[in-house]
């Protein structure tokens, strides 16, 4: 069955992808640092804030454009060049066209262009990443897409230093363009790219996908973006950094969802239940172990965060710390689940499940107000993401019958397919 060739393949490539991803978000973490030191944690503050506002944007306009072509390029149907160009650039490129001419009447104190530049050519970077993935380039997809915009930021800080955050985003933003040039480029000299287009074409929108995406991106960044009303510039810069290494423990959902997503759309494509929990099963595991022992070295460094960040001592820095490592061990304990919803028709539980996070964080923000600081905005984030996890988790298991939490590592396979 090609979903059984497709998880052997993972299972091969899982060790890799994993040492790629360590490289990735080792990269990015330097990155990261590195503006800090460079910007100052004021400046940096407020660079963090506005590309998360940038992100977040881009996903606005994507219309789910990652999600779609990784879902119909890899479901052994595939889709037409000109529907995936029209995903990937023309819909987005529109969309942004459309807001600039709206949102800066609404919020006119961001730079907007700035803003939607990069929100555009961070998707497009999403975009060519998934085709790559639908084609076999695990690796470079993977690099592309994760490390593509942090470079690009990085870049920009040191090209444009000295220069306010908005500058910092527009050469950010020049930068993702000349590496989504080389991509297509790529793309274009690729010898099997006909194995993934069609002759027809297919319906390819998606309402509940595209709004689970841009969930899942406000989810990523809501903690920042609401955050910098209340809380210090420099006080949101300790916080993003924090946050930033406590994701280090959430570092293998990324790579179980990037490999186990090609068998758990096709198995599903199939209506093999058996290699859906297969696929499910591997995400779990591939997740599991290493994030035990990255939440080890986190509490580890615990002790260490007056020596790391001398001169810049708040008040609960420590259990800030622990509660986001917390956190983000939550994400592994339920790697599987938003991976196997997006992609087996279930989407519309998906964004259910982050509206819920997003409605819990924001009850959260407005209880405590202008008395909001980094540990209660660390206590509200994570418990947003746990429970809102913990319900998606419950949705797909009884819609599908397939358990995508770490629990099924404990126990024997089961389950029955369920297609109400």
């Amino acid at each position: 069955m090609f979903g059984s060739r497709l998880a052997r393949l993972a299972k091969q490539s899982a060790a890799q992808t994993l040492g790629l991803r360590a490289g990735v978000v080792g990269i990015n973490f330097a990155v990261m640092l590195g503006l800090a030191g460079l910007l100052g944690f004021e400046t940096f503050g407020q660079l963090a804030a506005l590309w998360g506002v940038a992100l977040v944007v881009g996903t606005v306009v994507s219309l789910g454009g990652p999600l779609i072509l990784l879902r119909m390029l890899t479901d052994g149907k595939g889709m037409r060049a000109c529907d995936i160009s029209k995903v990937a650039l023309f819909y987005p490129v529109l969309l942004a066209i459309c807001a600039y001419a709206i949102v800066p009447n609404i919020w006119p104190t961001l730079p907007w262009d700035a803003i939607l530049g990069a929100g555009v050519l961070v998707n497009a970077l999403g975009c060519l990443a998934s085709v790559m993935r639908a084609l076999g380039s695990v690796q470079v997809s993977m690099a592309l897409r994760d490390a593509g915009p942090q470079v690009a930021l990085g870049v920009a800080g040191v090209l444009s230093f000295g220069s306010e955050a908005a500058t910092i985003i527009t050469i950010a933003a020049l930068v993702m363009l000349v590496l989504t040039l080389a991509g297509a480029i790529w793309l274009c000299c690729v010898p099997n790219i006909e194995t993934i287009l069609a002759p027809a074409r297919r319906p390819f929108l998606s309402g509940s996908l595209w709004a689970s995406s841009v969930l899942g991106m406000v989810i990523a960044q809501i903690d920042l973006i609401v955050g910098v009303a209340v809380i210090p510039a420099e006080h949101l810069g300790v916080y993003a950094i924090l946050r930033r290494v406590a994701n280090l423990v959430a570092l293998p959902v990324t790579v179980a969802t990037w490999v186990s997503a090609a068998p758990v759309s096709a198995a599903y494509g199939a209506g093999d239940l058996r290699a859906l929990l297969r696929a499910s099963a591997e995400g779990s595991r591939i997740a599991m172990l290493p994030g035990l022992a990255l939440l080890g070295c986190g509490v580890l460094v615990i002790p260490l965060l007056p020596y790391l960040l001398p001169g810049h001592a708040i008040d609960g820095v420590g259990l800030t710390f622990a509660i986001l490592l917390m956190g983000a061990f939550g994400q592994v304990f339920f790697a599987a689940s938003f991976g196997v919803a997006t992609l087996c028709r279930l989407s519309s539980f998906a964004m259910a499940a982050r509206l819920l996070m997003i409605a819990l964080y924001l009850l959260w923000f407005q209880w405590w107000g202008p008395e909001f600081t980094i540990l209660t905005n660390a206590v509200g984030y994570v418990c947003a993401i746990t429970l809102g996890g913990a319900a998606l988790w419950w949705a797909v298991k009884r819609q599908l019958g397939v358990d995508t939490s770490a629990f099924i590592l404990l126990r024997a396979k089961g389950g029955q397919w369920k297609t109400s």
